[in-house]
């Protein structure tokens, strides 16, 4: 095991707490499949060096991708097969043939990974960031609780910046996540969940409608049967006056969906794998979501601070859906 804090390497059998430091480790690679010190990397990461605020969900996900990573998968077993198949064609004296086969299953084999579905052991990560945060907290963790458990900073939101929208969503996190990211300053957007977090903020937005009430109302959700029904429960909501007010969806939307990317669904029921899958449909039937946060912070405000004024949230390109456990040391516990 290698200490984060010092870089200390010492053997299980030695105890977990660093003998240089006393670091108290967390994981055994052996049974967790992870260590303290690619967790640690995979935060500083995912913060850039703890200038961004991040989701449970976020860094689940990261963790998640460097698993699938560490494994063959579909793509290594049938280079694998193929490559074999080459070799003995090829020391049989057919070179040619293997060749040929070559050319043509190389294509096919990839096509096929990226058609079939993988599982994400998303439950089995957020259990992991859960023990870890219960011994060294994560200070960078957005977890919807920021602003209930606390008097608001005065530049938190309090409307003085006079906001050009107001952007409702899903879940208090997101709040959290944007808020202490100074999405709401630099995009001039009262952020607030339907929830009604941050309370302090409710009535202020209540109250600024009143008085402004072309002020567009955006919505932020996941792509989910729930999600998709943000605006009807909103304008079903006693606490939400929003009916004389233009609502915009920004997403995830269903036609944002690109059935040639596969994206991370996961389950509502406990303990059930996630799936990375580009059958969107069969998905949704399923009653899975795509979380709106299933990429980093930075590509996320990135790509939401041009959702509010386009009025669309674009989803992703394929290779921002990974890249941020690249680099993770390698570390055999």
């Amino acid at each position: 095991m290698r200490c984060p804090d010092c870089n200390h390497t010492q053997k299980y059998r030695s105890g977990t707490r660093c003998g240089q430091c006393g670091y108290q480790f967390v994981f055994r690679k052996k049974t967790d499949q992870i260590t303290d010190l690619a967790l640690r990397q995979m935060i500083q990461r995912l913060s850039d060096n703890g200038q961004y605020a991040f989701t449970a969900t976020q860094l689940a996900l990261v963790l998640c991708r460097h698993w699938r990573r560490s494994t063959w998968g579909t793509v290594g077993c049938g280079l694998s097969a193929l490559l074999i198949a080459v070799g003995v064609l090829t020391m049989s004296g057919f070179g040619i043939i293997g060749a040929i086969l070559f050319v043509v299953a190389l294509p096919l084999i990839i096509h096929l990974s990226r058609r079939q579905a993988f599982a994400l052991p998303f439950h089995k990560a957020s259990d992991l960031i859960r023990r870890y945060h219960r011994a060294h907290p994560i200070a960078e963790l957005a977890d919807g609780t920021a602003f209930a458990r606390q008097a608001p900073p005065p530049e938190s939101q309090d409307l003085y910046y006079a906001p050009e929208r107001i952007l409702v969503v899903e879940r208090d996190e997101l709040v959290d996540l944007l808020v202490r990211n100074r999405f709401h300053l630099t995009a001039k957007t009262a952020v607030i969940s339907q929830s009604g977090y941050p309370a302090h903020l409710l009535a202020a937005c209540r109250e600024f409608l009143r008085r402004h009430p072309q002020t567009p109302v955006q919505l932020l959700h996941d792509a989910s049967t729930q999600g998709f029904a943000l605006a009807a429960r909103l304008a079903a909501d006693p606490q939400w006056p929003l009916a004389p007010h233009p609502l915009v969806d920004l997403g995830i939307t269903k036609a944002a969906l690109d059935k040639n990317t596969q994206l991370p669904w996961l389950a509502a029921r406990p303990k059930t794998a996630g799936v990375l899958s580009a059958d969107h449909h069969r998905m949704l039937r399923a009653g899975r979501r795509v979380p709106v946060d299933h990429i980093g912070p930075k590509p996320l405000l990135s790509l939401l601070s041009a959702a509010v004024v386009s009025g669309t949230l674009l989803l992703a390109t394929q290779g921002a859906l990974g890249g941020m456990e690249a680099g993770v040391e390698v570390d055999y516990g």
